[in-house]
């Protein structure tokens, strides 16, 4: 498979996101995986459809993630997306 990546991931270990849809309003938690200038990756209790808008929390800092990809693990979601910072 061909990386499509323009950056490089830094992890992010065991850092509590409080996720919220935007479109829906409805809150759940996630935890951080990985992160780079434009993108995000995190595990998550819910799962967020593909293309939705989350507000993301995280370490007091709030940003905007548009999911791209969603994959249903034993203990809840691996959700990928675009980051943009408030």
């Amino acid at each position: 498979m061909t990386e499509q990546r323009m950056s490089d991931r830094q992890p992010l270990e065991a850092t509590q996101l409080s996720v919220v849809d935007v479109e829906s309003g409805v809150e759940f938690d996630g935890e951080a995986v990985n992160h780079s200038d434009r993108g995000l990756f995190f595990h998550a209790t819910m799962e967020p459809p593909v293309g939705a808008e989350l507000q993301v929390t995280m370490s007091g800092q709030k940003s905007r993630v548009r999911v791209l990809r969603v994959e249903p693990r034993r203990d809840g979601f691996d959700v990928a997306g675009l980051i943009r910072r408030r």
